[in-house]
């Protein structure tokens, strides 16, 4: 019975177990698609994370490589930077040195150019002081030998009058006395005019002094002046070359750099086409100089040879003058000798034979063109006709005789110029060849780069020139408009002396007595 009443619990459980494995069963089921599921999605979660880390991590290297990559080119950038301001600086630095040693060589050329200055005037002086000391020799040579013939005279005299009666040598006493007086009236008068002389002399040297001194100031503030703008350009060209190499690339100095080559070349060549142009301007002016020379003399012979066939022609006619003004031919042909009206003048016995040697007494007008302009009125006259050119040595020395291109060449011209002439308006020329002279004599300013040359004349010897009170006068002044000249025999010239030569030159000349016309 038991039995019977367990078996329907049995049964009860029985089903309920095979309930329970049935659900069991289903729920392992479902866990194990559950399980799938979810392993499923955390599989491709996984991956998906592990794309998103190769992404992120290929984007952050991609990151990287550009920040790298911008890091090297800001690193080049700075280098290139650098390497351009050290080359500007490198540059800047030459420059400045070149313009600096350019500043010394210009300063030292010109220390040179004023010690030359200083060594000509030094030489100047000396033979001023020499020449002065000449004329004090002289005179005193000339009155020593004056006082030992009055003494002879004197001892002459005396022993004559041993033989005389008291009358006569009362008489002879009395004439002795006479000269005396005259003898100290004389002497008065010489120390007098020796006075007058000499405080004309020192006021001509102080003027000279002070022209000189002043000359010296505006030269020295004219060069301080010039050096300070050279400083200022200079600085201002410094810190504008620092401001372009902060603020101009590589390429746009490489632009500058060529521009100013071939603007350094175009210059250059400038400058080479003007001294070309300059040289052969002035080889043109020799040649033009040489073939007018020889046009003039050639007129001149052919008009000599006219004169003297008509002279021939005519020969009961002695006094009819030479060719008509009208006879003349063309441009630069040398007209007849001018009449020059001299001044009534007291009847003196002139010498009518040829004379071959004379003397110029030249008197220039200061220049009015290039450094003359602006500078001390003097000038550096040479005179020359035809092939020659006469450099002066003194008034008390005869002149030398040198040819054209030498005396007028780069080598006269830097070296002793013209000799006793340098820095004199007025000079003498003594002992010229009248042959020599043939041409027109054209009187020459030596310059250093162009010369200053003046109107030329046709000169011959003023047979009018005489010694009137112990001074030399000539009746005929050949003039143009920058220069007059006395052509005086050179024979007259030794008579009047030395320091009747420099009295004429002193005198300027006196005032012309006519202009005679200058040959184109």
């Amino acid at each position: 019975m038991t039995s019977l009443r367990s078996a329907p619990l049995l049964a009860a459980i029985a089903g309920a177990c095979l309930v329970v494995a049935a659900g069991t069963a289903i729920g392992q089921d479902a866990g194990h698609a559950l399980a799938e599921k979810f392993a499923g999605g955390a599989e491709r979660e996984d991956q998906q994370r592990k794309k998103e880390i190769a992404e992120r991590r290929k984007k952050e290297d991609s990151e990287r490589r550009k920040v790298e990559e911008a890091e090297m080119l800001k690193r080049a950038r700075d280098e290139a930077n650098e390497r351009k301001a050290a080359a500007d600086k490198a540059r800047a630095e030459a420059e400045a040195r070149d313009a600096k040693e350019e500043q010394d060589r210009r300063l030292a050329a010109e220390q040179a150019e004023r010690e030359h200055a200083e060594k000509a005037r030094r030489l100047a002086e000396e033979q001023r002081i020499a020449r002065d000391k000449f004329i004090a020799d002289r005179a005193a040579e000339a009155e020593r030998m004056a006082v030992e013939a009055e003494q002879r005279v004197a001892a002459e005299q005396e022993k004559a009058a041993e033989d005389k009666r008291i009358a006569e040598e009362k008489r002879l006493a009395e004439e002795q006395k006479l000269r005396a007086e005259q003898e100290q009236r004389l002497a008065e008068q010489k120390k007098a005019e020796d006075e007058r002389r000499r405080v004309a002399e020192q006021e001509l040297q102080q003027r000279l002094a002070d022209e000189k001194r002043a000359a010296d100031e505006k030269r020295i503030a004219e060069e301080e002046q010039r050096i300070a703008e050279q400083k200022r350009i200079a600085e201002q060209q410094r810190l504008a070359a620092e401001k372009l190499a902060e603020e101009k690339k590589a390429e746009e100095h490489r632009i500058a750099e060529a521009n100013r080559v071939a603007e350094a070349k175009r210059a250059a060549d400038e400058k080479r086409a003007a001294d070309e142009k300059q040289a052969a301007m002035a080889a043109e002016r020799e040649a033009e100089h040489r073939r007018l020379t020889e046009r003039l003399e050639a007129k001149e012979h052919q008009r000599q040879e006219r004169e003297r066939i008509a002279a021939e022609q005519r020969p009961n006619n002695a006094a009819q003058p030479p060719l008509n003004e009208r006879d003349r031919m063309g441009l630069g042909v040398t007209p007849p000798a001018p009449h020059v009206i001299a001044p009534a003048a007291p009847s003196v016995a002139s010498d009518t034979r040829p004379v071959s040697r004379v003397t110029v007494l030249l008197v220039m007008e200061p220049g009015t063109n290039g450094i003359r302009r602006y500078g001390r009125k003097t000038a550096d006259p040479v005179i020359c006709s035809g092939p020659t050119c006469w450099i002066s040595t003194g008034s008390d020395r005869d002149a030398n005789a040198v040819p054209r291109g030498r005396a007028l060449g780069p080598g006269n011209t830097l070296g002793k110029r013209a000799a006793a002439c340098n820095q004199h308006l007025a000079c003498a020329f003594r002992d010229l060849d009248v042959k020599a002279m043939a041409a027109a004599v054209q009187p020459i300013d030596l310059r250093i780069m162009r010369h200053d040359r003046r109107e030329p004349l046709k000169l011959e010897a003023d047979p009018t020139c005489r010694i009137a009170a112990g001074a030399l006068t000539c009746g005929k002044t050949y003039a143009s408009r920058t220069w007059r000249a006395w052509v005086v025999p050179e024979q007259l010239a030794d008579e009047a002396g030395t320091a009747a030569l420099e009295a004429a030159l002193a005198s300027g000349l006196g005032r012309p007595t006519a202009a005679l016309t200058a040959i184109p």
